[in-house]
């Protein structure tokens, strides 16, 4: 991510591609019922691929491609849109890799913490639409989703092996009280060493990097409330502050201060 002069005619964030190109963050704001709201313009060359991982809050992203591309890996596939306009829903505690590659058009994107509905889609998932308005809360986005056609699967791995399924289960569960990683293993009748190879097998990170990454991953939402970064360190289960921010720079590439100022409701 890289600030720039807030003004009219500039985007006040982009997050860069190696490649060449970006995507630029144009305009942000809470909606009534505490949904956040973004707008993105994609000018993406080559390919721009990053893990998401969603831990108590959920994201819809809506993107409207004037040219490209937007994959996901799942499994062995490329799952690809067939049309141009398309959302995403990334449900909490999922995994997906998106993968942005050769794109100019629009995103826009909702974020909430509150919970989806019961029997509500439960694995990050694709879907073909075409939004005229802005969503307007919650329910908007949601109705969205249900009124989208073509869903399919777009989880980073479908069929995971059991252990790493019941691995993932406890951490998801006890994120907070930062669990040993050790511990789990015992429970769960193996070796650490077992439990991390197999886990790092399904989902190409370790059992502890899935956990501080999970930590995190609600952080930048908090952020943008204008939560004291402290507090948000807290809550995430970080009582070592400096503990928070190295582990907040690798994983966003920038700092939570960095982070609060550019997520903060701002209307270009």
């Amino acid at each position: 991510m890289r600030n720039n002069q807030r003004n009219s005619a500039a985007p006040y964030f982009q997050l860069q591609s190696d490649a060449g190109g970006a995507i630029a963050r144009r305009k942000t704001s809470f909606l009534a019922d505490g949904a956040y709201l973004f707008q993105d313009e994609l000018e993406v060359h080559g390919v721009l691929a990053a893990k998401v991982i969603t831990c108590t809050a959920w994201l819809l992203e809506l993107y409207e491609l004037k040219a490209g591309d937007v994959f996901f890996i799942s499994g062995t596939r490329e799952v690809r849109a067939a049309a141009k306009c398309f959302g995403v829903l990334y449900p909490p505690f999922t995994i997906s890799q998106p993968s942005i590659e050769n794109a100019h058009g629009l995103l826009v994107g909702v974020a909430a913490t509150e919970s989806l509905p019961a029997g509500f889609i439960k694995v990050p998932t694709m879907f073909e639409t075409s939004f005229s308005e802005l969503p307007t809360g919650v329910s908007h986005a949601l109705e969205i989703v249900r009124r989208g056609k073509n869903h399919q699967s777009v989880e980073w791995n479908p069929k995971p092996s059991l252990l790493s399924v019941k691995a993932k289960r406890v951490i998801d569960e006890n994120y907070l009280s930062y669990p040993s990683i050790a511990r789990i293993a015992e429970r769960l009748g193996v070796t650490h060493e077992h439990l991390s190879r197999q886990f790092k097998r399904d989902f190409e990170m370790s059992p502890s990097g899935y956990l501080h990454q999970l930590r995190l991953a609600d952080a930048p939402l908090r952020l943008a409330k204008g939560e004291e970064i402290v507090n948000v360190s807290q809550d995430v289960g970080y009582n070592d502050l400096s503990r928070f921010y190295k582990q907040f720079r690798k994983s966003t590439k920038t700092s939570p201060g960095v982070c609060q100022t550019l997520m903060k409701p701002h209307r270009a």
